[in-house]
């Protein structure tokens, strides 16, 4: 019987070994996330001028979200705006994905979306991440101007309390 448990052990033992060693080969013949960026990079004709022109108008947008990072109703509407895009981006994928030979060299849009999350949806989040960040510092900001303006009050009323213990003192 301690045989038996013994060779079942083995068994299991072996049986790992073999899995680890298959998924050990597979990884080595896949591609790492470098070498998945430069194949992504490459495969794409930088020069077409309705990327230079998507690829512009993110630029200005992080730009403008960093000139405009103290003014809360432009970030909001940015976020609101960057938020809807992305939320929408498979359906736009989709519909660019029909039509790319209007605009494009070559197709772009596949099912899975990854070049429109690479071109149009990361960028994006970046932005709304950067102005979640605006958001904060502001917070913070006020939170501590608040703190200051309490802080004056009390020291106010204190002042004015004394005067008022001192004149009951002298009566």
């Amino acid at each position: 019987r301690g045989m038996n448990v013994l060779q079942e052990a083995s068994n299991v033992l072996d049986q790992l070994l073999v899995d680890v060693r298959s998924k050990f080969a597979d990884s080595q013949h896949q591609q790492g996330v470098l070498d998945a960026f430069r194949a992504f990079s490459s495969a794409v004709n930088w020069q077409e001028s309705w990327l230079i022109a998507v690829l512009s108008i993110q630029t200005l947008l992080f730009c403008s979200v960093l000139l405009f990072r103290r003014n809360t109703s432009y970030l909001t509407g940015v976020f609101v705006v960057a938020m809807l895009l992305v939320y929408t981006s498979e359906r736009l994928n989709r519909v660019l994905g029909q039509h790319w030979r209007s605009f494009a060299g070559q197709p772009y849009f596949d099912k899975n979306g990854i070049f429109i999350s690479a071109v149009l949806s990361a960028p994006l989040v970046l932005d709304m991440l950067v102005i979640l960040v605006c958001y904060l510092l502001s917070l913070s900001r006020m939170l501590v101007a608040m703190k200051r303006q309490e802080l004056r009050h009390k020291a106010r009323q204190r002042a004015n309390q004394q005067p008022a213990q001192e004149t009951k003192k002298t009566s």
